[in-house]
């Protein structure tokens, strides 16, 4: 079983009714230390009602594995993803600079805001585009571990064999795509069952970003677990069985697709992993 420091950003959780001048100062540090800068939203609750930023805290270290080795990483591009949906451009920012400081690169960044655009439209990119300038004079930071062991980068890793020279959607197109959810997923999604006969040629543009949302850095595995977390938020089972399956199919573990759906309750809640246990308890338990 796993022990927790009592420390969380400076702060002691284990006393959230008592907040000193010194744990205000560590706290501080830490979040100007780590590039992040000072956040309105917990100086609001610093000055008015410190124990409520403190249980906030305290639940942080939750979202994540015990037993998986730590890589924030994840969880901060998870973060733009979420913020970029919501058109929180102060978020995307801050998240950003957190992201560099753990060792993200410019096109991780950049491959991240591609799949976050396939939900946010225009709301969202605008958020983003605000954070234009940091991109442009963005430095990549040295080399580190930035993810799991066993994710790695696949530009094909999605590829149904669509044939995107043509854009219009032919019926071998529609064959090949369900055949990808089949072989990947071991079921077709109903969404795709739906398009492929109402509108082929909307289901074959949709594919043609997703499968190409990711070019240049991110792990496939990042995928699955960006669309994951979004869908827990957002409450929506089909796209939470979806992507525990395709997690599945592409090696994540048991724990990192937990992380993936724990570290929803950030935006939404613990009442909304009712929904995961009804989309994807069965597949979870099959880890067993």
């Amino acid at each position: 079983m796993s022990t927790f420091s009592s420390y969380q950003d400076g702060l002691d959780v284990s006393r959230p009714d008592v907040t000193t001048p010194e744990e205000i100062e560590a706290y501080r540090s830490e979040y100007t230390g780590s590039n992040k800068g000072l956040l309105d939203s917990f100086e609001f609750w610093l000055e008015f009602r410190p124990d409520v930023l403190k249980r906030h805290k305290a639940r942080t270290r939750h979202y994540r594995s015990a037993v998986e080795a730590v890589h924030p990483l994840v969880e901060l591009l998870g973060a733009i993803h979420q913020y970029t949906i919501g058109a929180f451009k102060e978020g995307v920012a801050y998240e950003i600079r957190l992201a560099q400081t753990n060792g993200a690169t410019r096109t991780d960044i950049l491959d991240t805001l591609s799949v976050a655009f396939i939900h946010s439209g225009h709301r969202g990119m605008y958020a983003a585009a605000d954070y234009s300038e940091y991109l442009r004079s963005y430095v990549d930071p040295d080399p580190v571990e930035r993810f799991p062991e066993g994710w790695s980068f696949d530009p094909k890793a999605f590829d149904s064999g669509m044939d995107y020279s043509v854009r219009e959607a032919s019926r071998e197109d529609m064959d090949r795509v369900q055949e990808w959810y089949t072989r990947t997923l071991g079921e077709v999604p109903g969404y795709v069952r739906f398009l492929a006969q109402h509108r082929p040629g909307l289901l074959k543009a949709y594919r043609d970003r997703y499968e190409h949302a990711i070019r240049d850095s991110l792990p496939k595995q990042m995928l699955p677990w960006l669309m994951l977390n979004y869908n827990v938020v957002r409450g929506f089972h089909e796209g939470i069985r979806e992507n525990v399956l395709l997690g599945r199919a592409l090696g994540m573990t048991k724990e990192q697709l937990l992380d993936a759906i724990c570290f929803g309750v950030l935006h939404s809640g613990a009442n909304a992993l009712d929904i995961a246990e009804q989309a994807a308890g069965d597949l979870l338990r099959q880890y067993e």
